[in-house]
């Protein structure tokens, strides 16, 4: 599978997507609007599928499981203020 080049908003279609290709959690990555990590206030973000967590205690960071209610509201928000988004979305080959 290819990785896309740039995130997409998450939507309800691409959760079930990714669900149905194994992902188990997501990764979640804090921006400010000069796309700087911050992990302060998480009103932009991108998510990063993993089917398994990474093994390293420093490599986890901030995660969901990808069938979590969290994740579930971000995927159906219609609220403008709070935008998610999934890097290295897989697509079909």
């Amino acid at each position: 599978m290819a990785k896309s080049k740039s995130p997409v908003r998450l939507t309800p279609q691409i959760l079930q997507d990714l669900k149905r290709n194994g992902y188990q959690y997501v990764l979640v990555k804090g921006y400010t609007p000069d796309r700087r990590s911050d992990y302060i206030q998480l009103t932009n973000f991108t998510l990063v599928p993993v089917r398994e967590l990474p093994e390293g205690p420093g490599e986890k960071e901030i995660y969901a499981p990808i069938d979590s209610e969290i994740i579930e509201e971000w995927a159906n928000s219609s609220d403008p203020s709070l935008t998610a988004w999934i890097d290295h979305l897989p697509t079909k080959s």
